[in-house]
């Protein structure tokens, strides 16, 4: 299993307001989103609302441990929201 995650780089916190964002990608597919955004948007029916997957990637988690793949994780920042 390869998971990728992406955070806001200092410029891209200084660019825009220093707001920030965290992007993960589970085998190439995205799986959560979140970017800090106006306070009336941060709760878990919009900016959030990814929240309500993580217990279907740990599922994928469980299973691909089980299953014998290894686990690789990349860490990376980024100047561009994706």
């Amino acid at each position: 299993m390869k998971i990728k995650q992406t955070t806001s780089s200092d410029k891209f916190s200084e660019d825009n307001d220093y707001r920030n964002f965290l992007h993960i990608e589970i085998n190439g597919e995205k799986k959560f989103h979140f970017l800090d955004g106006e306070p009336e948007d941060n709760n878990l029916s919009r900016d959030f609302s990814d929240c309500y997957d993580i217990v279907s990637a740990l599922k994928l988690a469980f299973e691909a441990g089980k299953n014998g793949e290894t686990l690789e994780v990349e860490q990376v920042k980024s100047d561009d929201f994706i």
